[in-house]
């Protein structure tokens, strides 16, 4: 198929930097236009390694003066910190929480009680670390935000909610082991959880504290025999799979029975070992690195990707949130320490979320050489297409490596530095060297990281997928891709989780789908897609064969022949009275087994359909795997009941994954 070398450039760019509002891409533009043509095509366009480009593009004259112009203006950029905000919004809280509790009807009740937790987030993510300003509650509004939010998830009755953020309020400087008011809320917390010894213990230690004054302690003693304690409806947690038949101790986070070949025309990819059952789990593996949208920093914990309901804020800025002190202490201690000040610069740049990802490979790592030996390994491994490759094309790259180098040079990663000058030393060049190679690899190999939306009312019917931030995952990017794949894909948090969809031969490729699928999208645009988007022309059976549209397939079954060895496929017979001649083995077949089979495997979609009408998972994805497997032993693709059986497996594998309500 002829190459289309503009849209090719056009993704290319999109995975550098996906706004065209942001500075990069004037940056970028203002160095091409300073460099000059004949300066780009005919010496850096023919420079051979990374090293060599990003040592051009701080030393060359041609180049050097625009690039270190603007590098010497990064400064930290973030959403800071703001004592007064923080106050104002916790007494909008404990005013809504207040207007509550006079409320007497339900409805109205628990909107007040919504708004007041909303404003109660809010100064949480505004409020400085302990004592940073001390103008206003002395130093603890922080503290005291999270107290706040306390009382309002207790009237909500989130009581383990509540429990977490005491725990925080104590934790921020908050005096709790002579509080009585403490202990009363803790009992509260217990008592709308249903735990009524906690409840009774935290009773006596606020009795105990007070004294004879023991107003407060009656007055929480009788709120609490009001309360009505439900049953907490806890979000589903989505578990991790177990790998089938073990872990192939060759390919981490790959079961055993999957094994990864090498051959000249297709390089490195998955294949069954031993062969495969619809419903064996392939992989199941953590991303080397993996980037939360920026659109979805409000919404999702930065560290984890779970949907936040009650946000845990990062002390030093107000952009970031996390859904507990674990998640935030694991990413403040390690990645987010070096990123935190320069989150809304990387947004105003509009850099893609790839070169986040290229960036936490260096942040997240225990040391800079840990760091190093993980981007050098990945450009050694993963495909990158460096023939395929422009000069403009390294040149923005380049540019992007130099961007994010000096962004890790002003948050000293690189430990204090002499001068506050750009030009690079010899392990900061070694550090863009290897952001450059990781724009290139990211490029080809990054997977989405989605989850489902589902409704109150139905788990499937209105269930959406959304795409909220992207990884790399060392193993999952060995599999080839297929415009019909062979295996669905979901995800545990950000752990990716491959399912076989259909059985597989040994030695079958296993194959994932890289955006253009058969049933949406004819050839013609697949093919376009997939040479601009990814550098390769497909050719796998459902191009090979031309496939039609989903909604354009008919009902026609291909059969395969049942006499041993023969792998011929058949036409529905038109009288299934009569045998049918197979002009590869020159035997005369009956059909008739075949037919009977493919309505007992009709009869399990139906079923399957049904369970999952009646929101049974588990029930349709076993109905599911059993009518798929007889399929695939008496016929073949495409069939359009069986393809959809295909869709509606992948729908209740991803229900198993993680899911979120509105």
């Amino acid at each position: 198929m002829e190459y289309d070398t503009n849209y090719h450039q056009v993704c290319s760019t999109r995975t550098v930097q996906s706004d065209k509002k942001g500075f990069f891409n004037e940056f970028y533009v203002d160095v091409k236009d300073a460099c000059g043509d004949k300066w780009l095509q005919n010496y850096f366009g023919k420079l051979k390694s990374n090293a060599a480009r990003i040592l051009s593009i701080f030393s060359d004259r041609e180049v050097c003066d625009p690039v270190l112009g603007v590098l010497e203006h990064v400064q930290p950029v973030y959403k800071q910190k703001d004592v007064l905000v923080s106050s104002q919004r916790r007494a909008q809280a404990d005013k809504f929480h207040l207007m509550s509790v006079s409320s007497e009807i339900p409805d109205e009740r628990k909107e007040l009680l919504q708004q007041a937790l909303g404003h109660a987030n809010l100064a949480v993510m505004r409020a400085p670390a302990p004592h940073l300003d001390e103008t206003i509650d002395n130093g603890l509004t922080l503290a005291m935000a999270y107290r706040s939010r306390a009382a309002i998830l207790i009237a909500l009755g989130e009581g383990e909610a509540a429990l977490s953020d005491l725990k925080l309020a104590t934790n921020f400087g908050l005096e709790s082991k002579e509080s009585v008011d403490y202990y009363c809320k803790m009992a509260k917390a217990y008592a709308v959880m249903g735990e009524a010894a906690r409840t009774e213990i935290s009773l006596k230690i606020a009795e105990k504290l007070a004294g004879a004054d023991s107003k407060q302690v009656a007055a929480c003693r009788k709120e609490i025999a009001a309360l009505n304690p439900g049953k907490q409806e806890k979000p589903k947690e989505a578990l991790v799979p177990t790998l089938t038949h073990g872990e192939n101790p060759a390919l981490s986070g790959a079961a055993n029975v999957v094994k990864l070949v090498d051959t000249k025309e297709k390089g490195r990819f998955v294949v069954a070992k031993e062969g495969l059952k619809t419903g064996d789990v392939v992989l199941c593996e953590n991303p080397v690195a993996a980037c939360l949208l920026p659109s979805f920093f409000g919404s999702n914990c930065h560290h984890c990707f779970k949907r936040l309901r009650t946000p845990v804020a990062c002390l030093s800025c107000s952009g970031i949130a996390f859904c507990s002190a674990q998640c935030m202490g694991e990413a403040c201690e390690t990645y987010h320490r070096f990123e935190c000040q320069f989150m809304d610069l990387f947004i105003g740049s509009g850099m893609s979320i790839l070169c986040f990802i290229a960036l936490r490979i260096f942040t997240q790592a225990a040391s800079l050489e840990d760091g190093l030996a993980t981007a050098n390994l990945l450009f050694e491994h993963l495909v990158s297409h460096q023939d395929e490759r422009q000069a403009d094309d390294y040149l923005q790259r380049a540019l992007m490596a130099g961007f994010l180098m000096r962004v890790l040079q002003k948050a000293q990663y690189f430990g204090r530095r002499k001068t506050e000058g750009v030009n690079p030393t010899a392990v900061e060049l070694q550090v863009a060297t290897a952001l450059l190679g990781l724009l290139q690899v990211l490029q080809y190999n990054a997977h989405e990281i989605y989850h489902t939306l589902v409704t109150d009312e139905h788990c499937f019917e209105g269930c959406k997928v959304i795409y909220l931030g992207a990884g790399l995952y060392g193993t999952g990017s060995y599999f080839n891709h297929e415009c019909w794949p062979s295996v669905a894909g979901h995800y545990v948090g950000k752990k990716l989780v491959l399912t076989a969809t259909k059985p597989h031969r040994p030695n079958e490729v296993v194959a994932v789908n890289y955006g253009p699928i058969f049933t949406k999208t004819n050839l013609k645009e697949r093919q376009r897609s997939l040479r601009g988007r990814y550098a390769f022309s497909c050719n796998c059976m459902t191009c090979q064969e031309n496939w039609p549209l989903l909604q354009k397939i008919d009902k026609q079954v291909r059969f395969w022949c049942t006499s041993a060895n023969c792998v011929n496929l058949l036409k529905f017979p038109k009288d299934l009275a009569k045998d049918v001649r197979c002009p590869r083995c020159r035997k005369n077949i009956s059909l008739k087994e075949s037919v009977a089979r493919l309505i007992k495997v009709e009869e399990l979609y139906r079923e399957a359909a049904e369970a999952m009408q009646a929101q049974k998972t588990n029930e349709a994805i076993e109905l599911f795997k059993e009518g798929i497997d007889t399929f695939f032993q008496i016929a073949a693709l495409p069939h359009k009941d069986t393809l959809i059986a295909q869709q509606a497996l992948l729908k209740c594998l991803a229900n198993t994954g993680t899911t979120f309500k509105k």
